[in-house]
């Protein structure tokens, strides 16, 4: 049998994983002034996002260098997502509005295919890039990009595409925020906050990710889970056909119902309702919710999401569940809603040592 090979930054994950995973058996997290955090939702949900805000809002954000050394994660991302929207355009026989534009697909083709996604685009390819996104059939195509892996920030970048190409471009919080990295294994982040320390947790949303932590973490104080409510008629990369808002509620109900999670409060993060906003007034969450008899108004589809989470807890009269209706790059909106979380942990664990 042969050796199995595996990039740099795959080993470096596992090397981490192991060791927070050596961590979690030996601290011991139920010190008093020490509260554990778990942040759980499918792929895609913005829980990193979540954890980025934390870090931005508690310990001072990125410095220059880490900054920097997401350049190449967002030059990928432009050339993948054009690349993705190019075959789907071709796939649905969407033409481009001017020949030259098929040329310029081919520039952006061969640079994926050298490896140079991660590298700084050239003067030619960043007007490929330009043209292809300004032309009807890309924008045709990403409309329709709940049928492709296609990010929901795809249109921010583009939308800054000048900025990003310049030789001394360091990328924004903003940018940071925006940017789509799928999470391997664990990642943790500390910060001290009204004589507490958080240790806050985000494990990898993917199927194959998923499971193989769940039973680390049957001592944390709350879980936060993040679901995408505008996911109701995109489909999961994983398998191509199950539904993503379905997928996150099954999620939801396994894990509020699990026994490892009996004394953990349940925090729910309705996600990504800028973007909810949007669809609904084109796509009805009725596509997927045949019973729903509301309008296509934020207010009643919002609140029907909410009741179909809040049936799926098992134990409802000792079990509550906090949700909150967010926009995870809204470092504001999120400020609040964090704050209100530290809140209710803080509460909970004062009421636990009869302190409240």
């Amino acid at each position: 049998m042969g050796a199995v090979c595996s990039s740099p930054e795959v080993r470096a994950a596992l090397i981490r994983d192991s060791n927070i995973s050596k961590q979690l058996r030996k601290d011991e997290l139920d010190e008093a002034g020490n509260q554990k955090l778990l942040l759980l939702g499918a792929g895609e949900c913005g829980k990193s996002t979540i954890l980025k805000q934390m870090q931005i809002l508690h310990k001072n954000g990125f410095t220059h260098s880490e900054l920097m050394d997401k350049r190449g994660v967002i030059y990928s991302h432009l050339i993948t997502a054009l690349v993705a929207l190019c075959r789907f355009a071709d796939q649905k026989g969407l033409m481009f509005t001017d020949n030259d534009r098929n040329a310029e697909a081919e520039v952006i083709y061969d640079w994926l295919d050298d490896g140079k996604d991660m590298e700084p685009p050239t003067p030619e390819v960043y007007e490929a890039l330009k043209n292809l996104w300004a032309d009807n059939a890309i924008q045709e195509a990403y409309k329709l990009r709940n049928y492709i892996n296609v990010s929901d920030s795809t249109e921010y970048f583009f939308t800054d595409v000048d900025r990003i190409s310049q030789a001394d471009y360091c990328p924004s919080t903003q940018d940071i925020l925006h940017i789509r990295v799928p999470t391997t294994g664990v990642v943790q982040v500390m910060f001290p906050i009204k004589g507490c320390v958080f240790r806050v947790f985000d494990v990898g949303g993917q199927r194959s990710e998923r499971r193989k932590w769940i039973h680390l973490f049957d001592d944390v104080n709350a879980i936060i889970f993040i679901s995408a409510i505008n996911e109701y008629d995109q489909v999961l990369a994983e398998d191509g056909q199950t539904i993503r808002l379905l997928e996150s509620m099954q999620l939801f109900q396994q894990i509020c119902n699990c026994k490892w999670f009996n004394n953990s409060s349940m925090i729910l993060f309705l996600n990504k309702k800028d973007l909810f906003i949007e669809k609904i007034q084109k796509t009805s969450i009725k596509i997927l919710f045949d019973n729903y008899k509301g309008q296509n108004s934020y207010a009643d589809s919002v609140a029907y999401i909410r009741k179909k989470f809040m049936k799926l807890n098992s134990t409802p009269q000792t079990k509550k569940i906090y949700i909150h209706e967010t926009c995870a790059t809204d470092t504001n909106q999120v400020q609040l809603v964090i704050d209100s979380v530290i809140d209710i942990v803080i509460g909970k664990n004062l009421r636990g040592t009869g302190m409240e």
